[in-house]
């Protein structure tokens, strides 16, 4: 594996020494995990319990162990991984694995799985992601943490549209490549509502479709450790809006980092003014405004190499570079 690690490496990735294709995710400290191989088996030396969905074959009376007798929905293979999880004392640290192959399997998610991955193979038409089709709703009565969705498609009901997942209080949620369409009959309102989730991440992910509020939309309370980086936010409103109610612990900001975003209001609307805002490219349809807020609003000494095109300036470099 070392011939592979020499940069951020998450999703598939090419090894030159074995020839081979791996799926691959990066932690926050720069960890590199091999989480499946080009025949979806998993490292010997990875812990947990692997599931199985097939959104058109499976059967939700099934085991769920293998492909020959996978469940037929997310939710079902969710709630096996998480009792898994909490059966013994062997589960208590593990991290286990949903394979999850559906053409848009239409559920509603109110719960999700502690310590799982949720890891889409096969494809939806020629996108090669499992795909969701839903509004999922998970409040803060339930807390299931640790839950990290890789390369699924999410997507709101064809005809209502509406927000796609809505959370409080959940914590180490991640979204590593995956994608997030707004294009119903009914424009989706926002790809993700998240109240009071600590490290809460999107990696590498892609939003597009004329989402009708902000694309992600933080709610009030902790969001310590939220992180936006290398993702393409296409919207018909605002991209990322972080409002003056959410709150960091100290030493424990968050992040909007190397991402595309083009929105008709605000790319960047951090109220907070406290969340590192670093080399991102944006576009708006609207004015650039005071001191480019009609593009960008966050913490000046928070910001840094972003660059800015609006209905009225182009490739604005934002904040002004200083002098010593």
């Amino acid at each position: 594996m070392s011939s592979m690690i020499d940069a951020k490496h998450r999703g598939w990735q090419y090894d030159t020494a074995t020839k081979s294709f791996a799926f691959l995710v990066e932690d926050r400290n720069g960890n590199v995990t091999k989480i499946y191989d080009e025949y979806g088996l998993k490292p010997a030396e990875v812990a947990g319990t692997d599931f199985f969905v097939d959104g058109n074959a499976g059967v939700d009376t099934n085991s769920g162990r293998s492909w020959d007798s996978a469940f037929k929905t997310l939710a079902v293979a969710m709630a096996a991984s998480h009792a898994d999880i909490a059966a013994s004392s062997k589960g208590w640290a593990a991290r286990n694995r949903i394979f999850f192959k559906a053409d848009a399997s239409v559920e509603n998610l109110t719960k999700f799985a502690q310590k799982t991955d949720i890891i889409g193979v096969g494809s939806m038409d020629w996108r090669s992601k499992g795909a969701l089709k839903g509004n999922h709703v998970v409040p803060n009565t339930i807390s299931y943490q640790g839950c990290r969705f890789i390369n699924v498609e999410f997507s709101g009901p064809t005809a209502t549209g509406g927000d796609i997942i809505t959370m409080a209080s959940q914590h180490g949620i991640e979204f590593i490549g995956c994608s997030f369409r707004g294009n119903s009959t009914t424009a989706a309102t926002a790809a993700v509502i998240a109240t009071a989730c600590v490290d809460l991440r999107f990696l590498g992910c892609d939003f597009t479709g004329a989402f009708s509020d902000a694309v992600i939309e933080l709610g009030a309370g902790q969001a310590d450790g939220f992180r936006v980086e290398d993702c393409f936010i296409q919207g018909a409103n605002m991209g990322i809006d972080i409002p003056a109610t959410v709150t960091y612990a100290a030493n424990k900001v968050g992040m909007i980092k190397d991402n595309v975003i083009s929105s008709t209001l605000a790319c960047i609307n951090d109220a907070l003014g406290t969340t590192f805002v670093i080399n991102n490219r944006l576009r708006t349809a609207a004015a650039k405004g005071t001191a480019m807020a009609g593009c960008i609003v966050c913490g000046l000494t928070y910001a840094q190499d972003n660059r800015c095109t609006t209905a009225d300036a182009n490739n604005v470099v934002y904040p002004a570079q200083g002098t010593i």
